[in-house]
């Protein structure tokens, strides 16, 4: 391998973390599953070794001036794009691990402006739905089968069926309910360039900023929740999150005004 790719319209947050790797401006803090943990400045950073070890996919080692591991990361790894992309922004030089530089090849299909990732929250309460089905799902069963089974009388069958059938639908209703509504998995945001795709399942749907209103802010979960023109909740994300704040950011510059909570 003579060269790597980098992507420069990838966005680098001022902010984020790369599994056990944590960013904030030039510090950088590592917390290795095994290891003592150790916080150091970008400016340590003499360079960052790209290879591939038997059986492995391929590894990056960030090293200081004297050849000291200062941590590990995949650049399959959540952000590890981003952090490949932060450090080639910082000036930090790419080798191969018998010494030789490693030519920087940028990406063809970069696009201007902003490109990230971003995952939501749910604009339901699925895991409310879920957790009252399920809890009501095993009262019934472990209350209600047996207290039906004792006071039935010669319709026990029928009544057990009645309240295994209840059971059975409590449970698994909420779950297909949020099957139906896109709303089973958390979904995810991706913006790339000025268009804006929200990401469900197998399927994605562009957001179309001309049909959003404002954002509200949520105190019970300090999320924000974007809003359309008709007053429906569309997406629910929170600044809290890596590329959170360039989300609002891009928001409000692209006249997504923020109200008042209920």
């Amino acid at each position: 391998m003579t060269h790597t790719f980098a992507d420069p319209g990838l966005t680098v947050p001022d902010s984020f973390c790369v599994n056990n790797i944590c960013v904030k401006g030039p510090t950088i803090r590592a917390e290795p599953p095994l290891g003592k943990s150790q916080t150091f400045s970008v400016q340590d950073a003499a360079r960052l070794i790209v290879h591939c070890p038997k059986g492995r996919s391929w590894e990056n080692i960030l090293l200081d001036a004297q050849g000291r591991t200062l941590c590990r990361f995949g650049l399959t790894e959540k952000n590890g794009a981003v952090f490949l992309q932060y450090l080639l922004n910082q000036g930090v030089p790419f080798f191969r691990p018998d010494g030789q530089p490693l030519e920087i090849v940028h990406s063809a299909d970069a696009a201007s402006g902003l490109r990230f990732t971003l995952p939501l929250r749910h604009t339901a309460p699925v895991g409310m739905w879920i957790g009252l089905g399920l809890g009501l799902g095993l009262v019934l069963l472990l209350v209600g089968v047996p207290v039906t089974a004792m006071l039935s009388g010669s319709h026990i069958e029928r009544n057990l069926a009645i309240v295994l059938g209840t059971a059975l639908l409590s449970i698994a209703v909420p779950w297909a309910c949020a099957l139906v509504k896109g709303q089973l998995f958390p979904p995810v945001l991706m913006l790339d360039g000025e268009r804006v795709w929200v990401i469900r399942g197998l399927g994605r749907r562009e957001l179309l900023l001309e049909e959003m209103d404002c954002c509200r802010f949520q105190r019970s979960d300090e999320c924000y929740v974007l809003y359309d023109k008709r007053g429906r909740p569309v997406i629910k994300f929170s600044t809290r999150d890596d590329f959170g704040p360039q989300l609002m950011d891009f928001l409000t510059s692209h006249n997504i005004r923020l109200c008042s909570g209920k």
